[in-house]
């Protein structure tokens, strides 16, 4: 079983460098607290840690945690060590990667040179602790949910505005005092013309000559019959209808401009639970298989802002999104990851 990793982490809380003989030396340093503009998020200080393949030398402060930690000796305490060491070795080679819990992963390259990737939470810091990210909403985004229920309230007043012009439909036409008496004339005139229209074309001869003069233009039709029975103010036209038809027009062009500026894309978010960050593309795709082949099947590859992270899981809000976290957190891919906000 391996414990190097318990010795380092306990190590690094008083210490700034831990040496594993011959194998390379863990280095903690601190990180001022930064701004992500990725998901509006403020980070608290925290210690990351790095790792130096060319720091070999035995400095004798890890073989003394563990002769204090196991009550051996000090040759045991290095023999157990080397062991651990190539135990990891062999994982590497067979494997291409090996999890130091709470420190940080280590990966053999196609070179056959190790790469460390430091956890994302940050190495355990007494004086730090306590110390947690938040989130602090943008304008933009403040400004998004303002138009979003503009548009809302604008669409609700188009609804009301045509419930409101389909109930005057059915109006008493004999009521002049009515506004939509007018309109309702303009309606009546339109299936009068249609009616004579069509009357006209039954009156026309049925044969008419081609390259010889239209029968339509030598027909003796009394057009003063079309006169005779339509109104005179729907013939001649009225100056009130024409002002009621150019308000309805002016209406429905106050309508499209309203709808038109509902029309605006509304950016979504929701909440999610990361499992890696700061990765390769590759490296995130590859990643994400894995934990599908594990089962975890909501989990994708998310980009943004030049940051490539594994995310897991859609959450409506935070509170469901921890509470998911919580529950999946007994099991070794979550036990490093945090909930954020994402943007699509």
């Amino acid at each position: 079983m391996i414990e190097l990793e318990r010795h380092i982490e306990i190590l690094l809380l008083d210490n700034d460098c831990v040496i594993v003989p011959e194998f390379g030396g863990f280095m903690a340093q601190h990180t001022n607290a930064r701004y992500s503009e990725v998901d509006n998020t403020f980070l608290p200080p925290i210690r990351t840690i790095g790792f130096n393949p060319q720091l070999k030398i035995n400095d004798s402060l890890l073989a003394q945690s563990y002769v204090e930690a196991y009550d051996i000796s000090y040759p045991e305490a290095l023999r157990r060590i080397e062991q651990e060491v190539e135990e990891i070795r062999q994982i590497l080679s067979t494997e291409g990667i090996f999890e130091l819990r709470d420190i940080g992963t280590l990966r053999l390259n196609a070179a056959g040179n190790y790469e460390f990737e430091p956890c994302e939470a940050g190495l355990l810091t007494p004086s730090l602790y306590g110390l947690s990210s938040f989130e602090f909403e943008t304008l933009e985004s403040i400004q998004a949910k303002q138009i979003a229920e503009a548009a809302k309230e604008q669409t609700a007043k188009i609804i009301d505005i045509n419930e409101n012009s389909n109930s005057t439909l059915f109006v008493d036409i004999n009521d002049e005092n009515n506004d939509n008496y007018t309109i309702r004339k303009s309606v009546i005139r339109n299936i009068a013309v249609a009616c004579i229209a069509l009357l006209t074309f039954l009156l026309i001869p049925s044969h008419l000559g081609n390259g010889t003069k239209s029968a339509l233009s030598t027909s003796k039709i009394d057009t003063g019959l079309l006169y005779r029975i339509m109104p005179k103010d729907i013939t001649t036209g009225n100056a009130e209808i024409e002002a009621a038809t150019k308000k309805v027009l002016q209406k429905n062009e106050e309508k499209k401009t309203v709808v038109a500026e509902t029309n605006i894309p509304v950016a979504k978010e929701y909440y999610t639970i990361v499992l890696a960050s700061k990765v390769s593309l590759n490296n995130a795709q590859q990643y994400t298989e894995k934990l599908k082949k594990n089962g975890y099947n909501e989990a994708e590859v998310y980009s943004g802002h030049g940051n490539t992270k594994v995310i897991y899981g859609n959450y409506s809000n935070k509170t469901d999104a921890q509470n998911a976290l919580n529950k999946l957190n007994k099991n070794k891919e979550f036990a490093d990851g945090w909930v954020t906000m994402v943007r699509k």
